[in-house]
């Protein structure tokens, strides 16, 4: 472990300055690119916190209609959700309150932070592998420079986090697994309850690293007894907060999917794989990261088929100690389970390019580091051009991973038009006299919560026209009505009675604040259109 000690502080400093180049403008930027619907639900659950006296197991948005069971038809008396455990959010909360402000760059700040811890224990992985420094920095940027990796390094999601947490479970593992220490395998599985608890899908690593104990201990290569402790207390924490979890979703609904959705049949699955292939394949890395890994693997096995002829042809005797079984069986467990998982939630896979973080990605970047295990070199010449050839690659991937950050933050979603509509939204409501305890209806506001945050309340949302929608909506318990113009407009043939129902009150060119009237009195569009003198 003391070479590891000894080359910690380069690859920190490698980590630290490369994410400082790639993320420095982005640090301040509302989310509103790739995924801003699901980043401003957890943005907002930060904003629960901040505003509920942190109470950390009523997690809330800023919604009151959920989208779950009733599909945003059905109004709540609270805005509490059922959530994942929300301890990534909720920290972030803490640290807001710190810092005397709910500006974005403090949650991006918080979720930095754990890529960059994530990224060196990757490095201390590899190297725990590899034994090499350069192959070791190989996995690290391979790692660093995966677009889905880059994009949401400093986002809101949990993702990364609860990524973090498994690395650092992996680490531990790896601990146990070379010492039989036992205070690492009790520490890997708290690393990895954690991020079980922030993501559900970590459950496959744990079970796979629980899998990969049991056979070694058929193999009589460890104990059982000694590690039960804290796998129970690892299921019924899980159990737990399943079980309360399950509750708040019964009694309060939740804005987050918590069903599985598998295809329908087999020519959906191959629709479904292919979407998803076309969709996000150079999202999840690039291609160079593609060809180095390619070319390693071939690489080895063509080395290794030498080997194997070699010692055939020299017919070696094979040593009759015991080998320990292969880290290998680690790999292919967890990436079974993560098939699994794939065709479980497979209607998604299409649509979620994170949740690639939440499952192939740790065991394909453990895999590339036992890959680069298996290359002997020994001329010191042989390595100079390995390094140099590392170095290279190295310096590419960045100037790839900087050119589709911009793409990633540059592609057409409806999060980055709902955000400038609703610009400085709470101002304009605050200029009105409107209460910060006001419950507004949002009409053709998108996503569920990103309105809602902007303007600095809670309320219901409408998103879109469906037949029937708009006049449950205003049936609802509200004070004020705010109106996304573009959207409306667009809508206003089907809707042109609703401007008879409506009192402008204020707003801008992008949207209106209105109340409810019941005295009919007819507007025309140009009318309500007009800025309130």
């Amino acid at each position: 472990m003391k070479r590891i000690r000894i080359f910690l502080p380069i690859p920190l400093i490698l980590i630290g300055l490369t994410m400082f180049f790639l993320q420095r403008q982005y640090m301040d930027e509302y989310p509103v690119h790739i995924h801003a619907w699901a980043e401003q639900d957890h943005y907002a659950l930060a904003l629960g916190f901040f505003n509920n006296g942190f109470d950390l197991f009523h997690p809330e948005t800023m919604v009151y209609n959920k989208q779950f069971p009733g599909w945003w038809q059905e109004p709540s008396a609270t805005t509490i959700t059922s959530a994942d455990f929300p301890i990534h959010e909720y920290l972030a909360a803490l640290l807001m309150k710190l810092f005397g402000t709910t500006s974005p760059w403090v949650f991006r700040l918080w979720t930095l932070l754990w890529a960059t811890i994530g990224l060196l224990f990757v490095y201390r992985i590899a190297f725990f592998v590899t034994k090499r420094f350069t192959r070791s920095l190989f996995v690290c940027f391979l790692t660093l420079c995966s677009p889905v990796f880059l994009y949401y390094s400093n986002g809101f999601l949990p993702s990364i986090p609860a990524l973090t947490m498994g690395i650092i479970g992996l680490w531990f593992y790896l601990r146990y697994y070379e010492s039989q220490a036992r205070r690492h395998f009790h520490l890997s599985i708290a690393f990895l309850t954690l991020a079980m608890l922030m993501r559900t899908t970590f459950a496959i690593e744990l079970i796979a690293i629980l899998c990969f104990e049991l056979l070694r201990v058929f193999r009589k290569e460890s104990s059982l007894l000694d590690k039960l402790p804290s796998v129970l207390v690892s299921a019924a924490l899980f159990l737990a907060y399943f079980l309360w979890n399950r509750h708040l979703r019964e009694l309060h609904g939740t804005i987050f999917l918590s069903q599985l959705v598998p295809p329908e049949d087999w020519q959906d699955a191959k629709e479904l794989v292919a979407d998803t292939y076309h969709q996000w394949t150079f999202h999840y890395f690039q291609r160079l990261q593609y060809i180095a890994v390619a070319a390693l693997a071939l690489t080895i096995l063509v080395v290794t088929l030498i080997q194997k002829k070699t010692l055939k042809t020299n017919d070696t005797k094979p040593s009759n100690s015991p080998t320990p079984l292969s880290l290998w069986w680690l790999v292919l467990i967890e990436t079974f389970g993560c098939l699994l998982f794939a065709v479980a939630m497979m209607q998604q896979m299409p649509n979620h390019d994170y949740y690639l973080l939440d499952t192939f990605f740790l065991p394909f970047i453990f895999a590339v580091a036992l890959l680069l295990r298996q290359i002997q070199v020994r001329r010191l010449s042989t390595r100079i051009i390995g390094a140099t050839a590392v170095v290279v690659l190295c310096i590419f991937w960045i100037r790839g991973a900087k050119t589709m950050q911009e793409v990633r933050r540059t592609m057409e979603y409806d999060g980055v038009y709902s955000y400038e509509r609703f610009k400085d939204a709470d101002k304009v409501l605050d200029s009105l006299g409107i209460s910060r305890d006001a419950k507004i209806l949002c009409l053709y506001g998108y996503a569920q919560n990103g309105p809602f945050i902007q303007m600095g309340r809670k309320g219901y949302t409408m998103m879109w026209d469906e037949e029937g929608w708009l006049e449950t909506a205003l049936s609802w318990d509200y004070d004020y009505i705010v109106i996304e113009n573009g959207k409306f407009s667009e809508h206003l043939d089907k809707n042109r009675e609703l401007l008879s129902r409506l009192k402008k009150i204020g707003g801008n060119q992008h949207f209106s604040v209105c109340t409810p009237t019941n005295n009919w009195v007819y507007q025309a569009d140009w009318q309500f259109y007009c800025p309130i003198e």
